[in-house]
């Protein structure tokens, strides 16, 4: 077995392993599609962070290391993500895949990020390697509970419709985003390539909310049976970030026939009667000591600590993913 990176010519390879063991085979043209617009679409890709455990011209694993940086207390601090950590069946047990998460950690190390973040169920594994669970509070409503906190409240009636993020709007749509999400700690800090790339790219429906003509919030969503789950919002006044929220809302469950949404409790909507429940599949591991505040942060621990001491304030938008 030889531990290295992947080369440029079994990209093909690659994507049909990572297809294969995360549908176990099945529904592989999805998974294709997945896992090629999430290494072509992302504009920091390096395909020396691709790690991989070769059974002479068989991929039996690999781990992939995603460059990000994300808004925390108004610094931009760099990230390490992890993803696509798969392992053929028949490869099991050997400890593959922990000897790749051992390679992207040093890499990490070596190029000094701050901050590694994972999604995942395995929490002991991952925990070994110093990953720690970061609770995220969701909140779910079913159509009859919003309809009834809508219909006691006054909105603002302004004008919704879908939305393409192109060359055109984009940068109204960026101009949002820095005024709404920079507020919370963990948005990913993007540039244009990566707007026009990864984000307009990813499957969702965007909605505009138009004021006088000008778009004044964007949402962008994805419906999975009946439920609705919100991937991201932004609005340019903090003073009446709920009534944009509340149209949409109204909106999709008009047009999608929705019998519930899921949002992070963070966008601050809180509704009687809604469910509240906790998320736990972000984990965080700090990689390199970095100064917040003049505060150092030189632990996982208190790095954790810190999140969970302002609730709700932690956000990484579902659009971001990896």
């Amino acid at each position: 077995m030889v531990f290295r990176t992947l080369n440029e010519s079994e990209l093909e390879k690659w994507f049909y392993h990572c297809a294969s063991v995360f549908g176990e085979n099945q529904n592989l043209d999805f998974w294709l599609d997945y896992f090629k617009r999430h290494y072509f679409n992302d504009p920091f890709r390096d395909i020396n962070s691709i790690f991989v455990a070769a059974d002479g011209s068989s991929i039996a694993s690999t781990v992939r290391l995603f460059y990000r940086k994300i808004y925390f207390h108004g610094e931009e601090i760099t990230v390490g993500g992890i993803g696509e950590v798969s392992t053929k069946h028949e490869y099991r047990g050997m400890g593959l895949a922990s000897k790749l998460l051992c390679m992207a950690v040093d890499t990490m190390r070596k190029k000094r990020l701050c901050i590694s973040i994972l999604f995942a169920s395995l929490h002991n594994f991952y925990g070994k390697f110093g990953y720690k669970v970061l609770p995220r509070e969701f909140c779910l409503v079913d159509r009859d509970t919003f309809q009834k906190y809508y219909e006691s409240k006054t909105t603002q009636i302004g004008e919704i419709k879908e939305i393409n993020l192109s060359d055109n709007n984009v940068e109204i749509i960026d101009e949002i985003y820095n005024l709404y999400s920079t507020n919370f700690n963990g948005p990913v800090v993007r540039n244009r390539e990566y707007w026009l790339g990864w984000v307009k790219l990813e499957p969702k429906t965007s909605l505009g909310y138009f004021v006088e003509g000008r778009l004044a919030a964007y949402l962008f969503y994805r419906k999975n049976g009946k439920e609705i789950n919100i991937l991201e919002y932004g609005c340019s006044d903090s003073s009446n970030k709920e009534i944009p929220l509340m149209e949409f809302i109204k909106f999709i469950i008009n047009n999608e026939n929705a019998e519930a949404i899921k949002y992070p409790k963070a966008i601050g909507l809180e509704l009687t009667g809604c469910t509240e429940y906790k998320d736990n599949s972000l984990m965080l591991n700090l990689i390199t000591p970095f100064k917040l505040e003049g505060l150092l942060v030189d632990s996982t621990e208190k790095l954790i600590s810190i999140l969970t001491r302002e609730p709700n304030k932690f956000l990484f938008w579902g659009t971001d993913n990896f």
